[in-house]
């Protein structure tokens, strides 16, 4: 197979979570291969892959189902889309995979290989379980931050109490609710201060604060600069 000379693309491939990705030549050898990937066939780093084919790595079965998906696409020249799977680990347990395989081509228009990735969905689902729970809350700012909203508002949302919710909330986004709440509306104000001609006093309304005086000590905070000092370089910048 013609060389690839892509470390910079092996690199991506690595800081991935929950990606395995392959590339293979038409005789389905490996010839290159992220960590996730060696992972998942039990192997310790990528080099123990280059060269092998399925049959030296999993067991017959799994091996055949993977060389036929290959021969379709080296034989046709037809991508296989977002196939779901299931798919042994290490561990011997089973985990849920999403693979899409596609032709590679020479110069010359000829299938010479194939490149394959696959999305653990398993591990995936784990990962961004702690995001999803948080879901309903930051909907909830999102469509009502113009409003006044408290934190036992917020953790009635999420089913928890208070200080159950300014743990979970810290640890997945490194920041409180009401601090979230804080930086939406800030960034709401961003968006009036910049596209209308309204007063700060109305901004300040229709963002969520309670008088000018506490949307501009706030504002100053966040964004280091006045309301109006952002409204005015933001002009600027625009001519």
């Amino acid at each position: 197979m013609e060389k690839l000379q892509t470390p910079q693309l092996q690199l991506l491939f690595n800081y991935l979570p929950g990606v395995f990705f392959i590339v293979k030549d038409r005789d389905s050898r490996v010839v290159m291969a992220n960590a996730v990937a060696a992972q998942v066939c039990g192997l310790k780093n990528e080099a123990e892959l280059i060269g092998k084919t399925d049959t030296d790595l999993f067991s017959m079965e799994r091996a055949e189902a993977y060389i036929k998906d290959d021969r379709h696409v080296f034989e046709t020249g037809e991508s296989i889309i977002d196939r779901v799977e299931m798919a042994p680990d290490p561990n011997n347990s089973i985990n849920w995979f999403v693979t899409t395989k596609i032709p590679l081509y020479s110069h010359e228009g000829e299938v010479i290989g194939l490149a394959c990735i696959a999305r653990n969905m398993t591990d995936a689902y784990e990962k961004l379980r702690p995001y999803a729970e948080m879901n309903e809350v930051l909907e909830y700012v999102r469509e009502n931050y113009a409003h006044p909203i408290k934190l036992e508002e917020l953790a009635e949302i999420a089913h928890l109490s208070p200080s159950q919710l300014e743990r979970r909330f810290q640890k997945v986004f490194h920041i409180t609710p009401m601090k979230h709440l804080l930086n939406v509306r800030i960034r709401a104000a961003c968006n009036l201060l910049a596209k209308t001609n309204d007063t700060i006093a109305s901004i300040a309304l229709e963002s969520g604060f309670y008088d000018h005086s506490h949307f501009t000590r706030n504002f100053k905070k966040v964004m280091k600069v006045s309301p109006s000092e952002y409204r005015a370089q933001d002009r600027k910048n625009q001519w």
